[in-house]
């Protein structure tokens, strides 16, 4: 049984986002639609500090289970097409087509933790979250839910 736990324990701490919802490895669109949304969050506020850009690269090693240079490149990338080159509701589509609901939560978590990272959640932040809730298809309790989950 204690094998049972320990494999149970390993496949949990799989990174949540490293597959689309069909199981398929994320690929480099939804890997650079994740990456923008962290962007525009920390983007979104008078500055963009340290706090905020530590807290996009830890959260797209962890859930993508990438090495910090795939992080470095991936963003690079990233901030090449970011808003205006691409629509936002473009990338909230990418999001909301591939991944599952609990994808998308965790998504919408590492939103409001790069909000939460400079220990300042602005008026647009929160807009700028709920937006993006509601337009990768949460609910308003998962929205909810993906918020406290970023404090934990």
């Amino acid at each position: 049984m204690k094998l049972l736990d320990e494999l149970s324990g390993f496949l949990k701490k799989r990174p949540a986002l490293a597959k689309d919802r069909t199981c398929a490895k994320a690929d480099l669109e939804l890997q650079a639609a994740t990456a923008i949304l962290l962007m525009e969050a920390g983007y979104g506020d008078a500055t963009y500090d340290w706090s905020e850009e530590r807290a996009i690269v830890k959260g797209l090693e962890r859930e993508f289970g990438l090495g910090k240079k795939e992080v470095r490149e991936l963003l690079d990338r990233a901030y090449e097409v970011r808003p205006p080159v691409v629509k936002l509701v473009d990338v909230t589509d990418v999001i909301r087509n591939r991944y599952n609901p609990k994808q998308r939560s965790e998504v919408l978590r590492l939103i409001w933790g790069v909000i939460h990272a400079d220990g300042v959640v602005e008026e647009w932040e929160e807009s700028f979250a709920d937006h993006i809730g509601k337009a990768v298809g949460l609910t308003g309790k998962e929205a909810r839910d993906a918020r406290d989950a970023s404090r934990a």
